[in-house]
């Protein structure tokens, strides 16, 4: 079962484990306009893979995307969303089976918990 974490708490797991990794699932449309987390001070980047399409289909490539992460047994993988509703379905729908069990949920997502919180943010002006 995939933990709750706070954003702040992922902030800094992030910035002390090397390993660490950061995936936001919400749609491209959200990460235009609202904008995802800047990992750029602590040397990192996250990794924008949606759970659904942009008309709310289920993905078909996303299990591919995260495998295509190379993630090992013990790095720490954190989700996060909107809210934290659909990073803790992500976490759970990938939990069985996966290679790590060290799974978590950024509790509140990006407006709730990230923004809220005053994490860096970063916006493309494009």
């Amino acid at each position: 079962m995939i933990k709750n974490v706070k954003a702040n708490e992922c902030f800094n797991i992030l910035r002390e484990e090397e390993s660490s990794k950061l995936i936001d699932v919400r749609t491209s449309y959200e990460w235009q306009n609202d904008g995802y987390a800047d990992l750029e001070s602590i040397g990192k980047k996250v990794h924008l893979i949606s759970l659904n399409n942009e008309d709310h289909s289920p993905p078909t490539n996303f299990i591919n995307q995260i495998n295509g992460l190379d993630i090992k047994p013990d790095n720490k993988i954190f989700f996060i969303c909107r809210s934290g509703m659909r990073s803790l379905y992500a976490g759970n729908l990938l939990y069985e089976g996966f290679v790590s069990k060290k799974i978590f949920n950024v509790e509140g997502g990006m407006e709730y918990g990230w923004k809220h919180l005053c994490l860096p943010l970063f916006f493309n002006n494009n």
